[in-house]
């Protein structure tokens, strides 16, 4: 049986594969020690196989063990993920095959198709899934089972995702001819790359990607370069592709660089390898333009998966004819590895942030500076600060620890100092919705009184920004976990507060944010058929939707389809137009349901050859965010966090649409919306709760 995907633990004691059980998918952790010394193989004694798990329900795709080893991820066709880790309770016995006992600690739901490919970031603070639903999940790895975001960008099967070592992005390879970048910062797209795979087909089960252990490369899967197979090379450096691996007579299915940052002949390299579906592997070294060696039949069926060792000397390769092979290395073949300190003086380098010391920390919060001229900019700032606060720093403060609260650096050690920090505000929220934000007092400095309320702030505030505007250093914290009762009515909102500095009486100011005069949307309004037709099954007929289809004086209609599915015609049985683009459907055999970007749902009836519509259009109270249908009902998730269900075949509504605001808290949105066997809705959110809606008590 096929072996899907194999990974070394990073002690380098054992290692994982997954695959295929007997009647379900099946994860094995292995004794790594027999593989690469023949007298520990012979000796009877040791185990080689220390655990199998078969949870999975369906093949296992992707095996991965978090950065420091604590975690072991498993993906399959049964659309979850599954996080293991080991058992060292007193009272474990090892059943068998168990030498060892990995215990699921959690499963994550949100994937709507077979997980492919998993991938940890770099400080083990997120994990990156990726399936053939199309999307990326990332998963908050400090709070499973709970969301962070789901990229949806790609229209076709997503099928690898790697990391950038630095943590600044994601990258992701798609059936849908196209490799992407994320900015981990914000989850948005930096840049979708094409050309190299524009000549390529969904030939392959897997497109595993790599990123170099320096950062400036990302090497990708099935490329195709002149007619023939290659694995395309990406630079950092303004996203250029004008370099690739070739040799390979079939399609690329997996590439992975060596997590070490090798120095050969004086030169500093890296080294990856990379799996084809012609049953060869090869090495390469970036500072060679030959690969270092290439290994022809190394099994008799595609490569599926590759891993190095942290030491970088061994190699695991997997196949889908089930086997695993081996391949060790010498120093003197690949190079000597940069020591930690050495690396970690690199990145510190290249990229202005070293990785060993932001180990537990947000990688978003601080963003690196890739640019040589701000890195330069930012040595004389921090000297010239240091140089001011040796001139009006008191000798006998100096070897005092300074107050992290002081309002200036040349303040006196016997002024008092406030107790709370001064560049924060609270945030909370009234019953009602809305914002309320406690205002920070802030004592006039000596060089705040020599300067008019008019003037720009002067001062060496190392900030760089591409605004002349001064920027205000208040950050707001949002608390959800309080709720105020307004004792205000709505009119008392007064637009006195536009100046954001005040003159308060005791020689400060006081600074306001003002909240919007209404809600947003809660929930994020869907993207459909940005990259095509889209398509959905309907009994023997299918609906296709094309979003501005055409144009009119008046703006673009989208066009729907009934289309026969066994049928040498393709001319439609049916077809309307309508106004806005459609971002939501759901149908079957007897429905087609549709939401549309202005607020409106759509319902026909089907028939063999016809459509009828079951409900005149109706307006909602805002865009549709999901649609459910199961029998003759259906569920309408609104961006307003608004739910509302209606009965077609007598074309009423069961339950009025009701607003479930109240238990999303902040960043957390709706995964998926279910009809129950008795009819009431369940909603699943982000953060791995559901909640259940009864109709009877009228209660969530």
């Amino acid at each position: 049986k096929p072996i899907f995907s194999v990974d070394i633990h990073p002690t380098g004691k054992r290692f994982a594969t997954g695959g295929q059980g007997g009647d379900s998918g099946r994860v094995v952790v292995w004794n790594l020690n027999p593989v690469l010394f023949e007298s520990v193989e012979v000796d009877p004694n040791v185990p080689k196989m220390l655990c199998q798990m078969d949870n999975h329900l369906a093949c296992v795709n992707c095996v991965r063990w978090s950065n420091g080893g604590k975690y072991l991820a498993s993906g399959g066709d049964d659309r979850l993920v599954m996080v293991w880790g080991l058992s060292v309770a007193a009272n474990a016995t090892p059943g068998k095959h168990k030498a060892e006992t990995w215990r699921c600690l959690a499963t994550l739901r949100g994937h709507a198709g077979d997980v492919l490919d998993l991938a940890w970031s770099p400080l083990d603070k997120w994990l990156a899934s990726c399936s053939v639903d199309n999307s990326i999940i990332i998963w908050n790895a400090e709070k499973f089972p709970e969301m962070v975001c789901v990229l949806n960008g790609h229209s076709g099967l997503v099928k690898g995702v790697a990391w950038d070592p630095v943590g600044k992005y994601l990258a992701s390879q798609s059936d849908d001819k196209s490799l992407r970048v994320w900015k981990t910062a914000d989850w948005a797209q930096e840049i979708v790359i094409t050309e190299p795979f524009e000549e390529c087909g969904g030939t392959t089960h897997v497109l595993r990607l790599s990123w170099s252990p320096d950062g400036q490369y990302v090497l990708s899967a099935h490329a195709m370069n002149g007619g023939g197979p290659t694995a395309q090379v990406v630079e950092r450096d303004g996203w250029r592709c004008d370099k690739d691996f070739v040799g390979h007579r079939k399609a690329v299915t997996c590439a992975r660089f060596n997590n070490n940052i090798f120095v050969k002949e004086g030169k500093k390299c890296c080294c990856a390898a990379v799996g084809s579906r012609d049953r060869a592997l090869s090495i390469w070294l970036t500072s060679l333009k030959r690969p270092l060696v290439v290994v022809h039949d190394l099994f008799s069926d595609s490569v599926l998966d590759l891993s190095w060792s942290s030491d970088g000397l061994n190699l695991l390769a997997c196949s889908s004819d089930g086997t695993v092979a081996c391949i060790q290395f010498t120093n003197k073949e690949i190079g000597t590895p940069l020591t930690i300190e050495e690396k970690n003086a690199f990145y510190e380098k290249i990229y202005g942030k070293c990785l060993a010391n932001e180990s537990g920390g947000d990688l978003s919060a601080n963003l690196l500076v890739e640019c040589p001229e701000i890195l330069l900019a930012r040595e004389k700032q921090e000297a010239k600060k240091e140089a001011a606060k040796e001139e009006t720093t008191p000798k006998s403060d100096k070897s005092q620890p300074k107050s992290l609260l002081s309002p200036s650096a040349g303040s006196s050690g016997a002024s008092s100092t406030p107790l709370r920090p001064m560049d924060r505000q609270i945030e909370t929220r009234t019953s009602d919705g809305k914002r309320r934000i406690t205002p920070v007092f802030i004592p006039l400095t000596h060089a705040d009184a020599n300067e008019s309320l008019s003037s720009q702030p002067g001062g060496t505030e190392n900030c760089f920004s591409t605004s002349s505007q001064s920027k205000s250093r208040i950050r707001v914290e949002v608390r959800d976990d309080i709720v105020i009762h307004p004792n205000v009515s709505n009119h008392a909102t007064s637009t006195q507060h536009n100046n954001s500095r005040t003159s308060d009486k005791y020689g400060g100011f006081w600074k306001f944010a003002p909240g919007p005069a209404r809600l947003g949307p809660a929930l994020a309004a869907p993207a459909l058929g940005t990259a095509g037709p889209v398509v959905r099954a309907a009994g023997q007929l299918r609906l296709q939707v094309v979003n501005k289809a055409c144009n009119t004086q008046y703006g673009t209609l989208s066009r729907l389809q009934l289309l026969p599915n066994n049928s040498a015609s393709s001319d439609p049985v049916w077809e309307t137009y309508l106004g806005s683009n459609v971002t939501c459907i759901a149908c079957d055999v007897r429905w087609a349901c549709v939401a549309c970007a202005d607020g409106t749902l759509h319902v026909w009836q089907l028939a063999r050859h016809t459509a009828t519509r079951a409900l005149p259009p109706l307006a909602l109270m805002s865009q549709a965010a999901k649609l459910t249908l199961s029998g003759d009902t259906l569920a309408v998730v609104t961006t307003s966090a608004e739910l509302a269900m209606y009965d077609l075949s007598t074309a009423t509504c069961v339950i009025r649409p009701l607003c479930f605001r109240s238990l999303l808290s902040h960043g957390v949105t709706v995964t998926n919306c279910s009809l129950l066997d008795d009819g009431n809705p369940m909603i699943s959110l982000s953060n791995g709760k559901s909640y259940i809606y009864s109709k009877g008590l009228c209660a969530w």
